[in-house]
């Protein structure tokens, strides 16, 4: 009777751990509503949070099932209580492919991984954390939107 209780015990850990690394590969993320062909499979930033003025590690994974091309943007933009505090726009081949020593267009799966500094400002506030909803949009010229998904950025402040 203990060995049968041992064995579904560990199932049923094995099980539930399973799912949470999946549900976890987005870090809170979650896709965008909407019609987006490409899938955004890992999102993360180490550390998290995310400390200012310091070096961070981002990695993005997903699979281009339409093509990701030259001049294709990485769209990043934070809201505050419901206010946008800022946006960064970014060369997507130029960031994540290039530096990989490959070039665009981008087809299939893709997974990169950067390290990149959190910036500071002169209006950033001191010795808090701030979390902010994040909105992360990848598209191809001529605004074809391919990729989105949004969730939670915590930034600390020292």
């Amino acid at each position: 009777m203990n060995i049968l209780l041992f064995i579904i015990l560990y199932f049923a850990t094995f099980s539930s751990s399973t799912l949470i690394r999946r549900q976890d590969a987005l870090t809170g993320f979650k896709p965008c509503s909407g019609n987006f062909p490409n899938a955004i499979t890992t999102y993360s930033n180490s550390p998290n949070p995310l400390i200012e003025g310091q070096i961070a590690t981002g990695r993005i994974a997903g699979k281009a099932t339409v093509p990701i091309v030259n001049g294709a943007l990485y769209n990043l933009t934070a809201f505050y209580e419901k206010q946008q505090t800022f946006q960064h726009i970014f060369d997507f081949c130029g960031i994540f492919v290039i530096p990989h020593g490959l070039t665009c267009p981008i087809n299939g799966d893709y997974d990169f991984t950067i390290n990149f500094p959190v910036e500071t400002t002169v209006n950033d506030p001191i010795n808090t954390s701030v979390t902010y909803d994040m909105t992360v949009l990848i598209t191809n010229p001529y605004d074809i939107n391919l990729s989105c998904i949004e969730g939670k950025l915590t930034v600390s402040y020292p």
